[in-house]
């Protein structure tokens, strides 16, 4: 619990973004529109800040960094399984919320959602990140990496996954998750050596550990990801999650996209435990004054009473 109080990776979303809320008040002001930041991305729903079609932009991808998927109107449209496993989401979802793989008939027909979904091919690399990408002043530039490294247990001869998740500090919180997903072995102390994935989605708020790799980037990459932009209508600001092979795969620009976040991307290679909350909170001010600096030249393309009634939907 005390770990929880004193490291920024475990508060609330809206408890670490507090302090930032003058600063989008003064660029309100300035820029004229509460919503300025939605101007960043004028091909995209809401500049990709919220209830955007995660679809659409994945069906403008490069085949070459695209992953097989389909849109579903309705979960009942899917007449044919595809092979197992799979990744089904919700095509406006957020934060990995209602993300899963579906390994078998019985997860897609436990599967919640009904509506507005995407079924994706489950990628089988190994490494997987999150590339922040801003098109700016004329130029395109990597502004971070982020590498993801996920949930596992790897048994010592004593522990059960139970042991496992109520000592980690970023699976605790998915008790009930887990203890439900690992029902048939949840107490059984695994054989030394045995390694178990827990958590094949990697999302921080689903136990996943980010760290920067920023010292990732090259000229190569780069020009891959500007290939990737410049395919997207009207993308200048956003992340990519992607995987990779290897570490020198991702450097000479060889990935696969998982999806696109528009303005609401958040900068996640700042919960790296090396980085101060200081210098956390520096790193998100350098992304939000380049967001800003780009919604200075971009027309506005929605509706500014859409954007409040989304807003006031989410609220009440």
């Amino acid at each position: 619990m005390k770990r929880k109080i004193t490291a920024y990776e475990y508060w609330p979303y809206k408890l670490f973004y507090a302090p930032f809320v003058p600063y989008w008040l003064w660029r309100s002001v300035s820029a004229g529109s509460l919503s300025y930041f939605c101007r960043v991305n004028p091909g995209i729903e809401f500049g990709g800040f919220l209830d955007y079609s995660k679809s659409k932009i994945l069906g403008q991808l490069p085949e070459e960094f695209k992953t097989k998927f389909i849109f579903l109107k309705h979960k009942d449209d899917l007449k044919t399984l595809p092979e197992f496993p799979f990744i089904v989401k919700p095509d406006f979802g957020e934060r990995g919320v209602n993300v899963e793989l579906i390994n078998n008939k019985s997860d897609w027909h436990n599967y919640a959602l009904t509506e507005n979904l995407i079924v994706q091919e489950f990628v089988q690399l190994p490494l997987e990140f999150g590339i922040f990408y801003a098109r700016y002043q004329g130029k395109a530039a990597i502004l971070s990496i982020t590498g993801k490294e996920f949930l596992r247990f790897r048994a010592d001869g004593k522990s059960s996954i139970k042991d496992f998740v109520l000592s980690h500090p970023r699976a605790a919180d998915r008790l009930a998750y887990l203890s439900k997903k690992f029902r048939d072995e949840w107490e059984f102390i695994q054989p030394e050596g045995r390694e178990i994935l827990l958590e094949p989605i990697g999302n921080h708020n689903r136990g996943t550990r980010f760290f920067d790799a920023s010292d990732l980037i090259t000229d190569e990459l780069l020009r891959a990801v500007q290939r990737v932009a410049n395919n997207i209508t009207g993308f200048n600001y956003g992340r990519m999650d992607i995987k990779a092979a290897s570490m020198e795969e991702l450097k000479i620009g060889k990935f696969i996209i998982l999806e696109i976040n528009g303005a609401n991307s958040e900068p996640t290679h700042i919960y790296d435990e090396k980085f101060s909350l200081w210098r956390a909170y520096g790193e998100v001010k350098r992304h939000l004054d380049i967001q800003y600096k780009i919604s200075k030249s971009c027309p506005r393309t929605y509706s500014t009473i859409d954007f409040y009634k989304a807003i006031i939907k989410r609220l009440f």
